[in-house]
């Protein structure tokens, strides 16, 4: 359980990284071929589905958005825990 919480955790914290690295690209390079390639991505997942029963309406969905940036912060927070770890 512990070893499934690590990775959870990395992952989540390798997004954020992600996500900063992919908006400091989108700062440097505003337009052109490189901020193509810092934001292509791919969307996967299930889009949002709503069930009406008239007393409740409920509203499901889970949607991972996952591009280069993104992909680049897990693997450094990967790179970062293993050290960590080994220590």
């Amino acid at each position: 359980m512990k070893n499934v919480l690590n990775v959870i955790v990395v992952i989540v914290v390798g997004s954020l990284l992600g996500l900063f690295i992919n908006k400091l690209g989108n700062f440097w390079f505003p337009t052109g071929e490189i901020n193509g390639l810092i934001n292509t991505g791919i969307d996967t997942g299930l889009n949002p589905t709503t069930v009406d029963l008239s007393l409740v309406e409920l509203t499901l969905g889970l949607v991972f958005k996952f591009n280069i940036s993104s992909i680049a912060g897990i693997f450094i927070a990967a790179v970062i825990y293993k050290q960590l770890v080994k220590q």
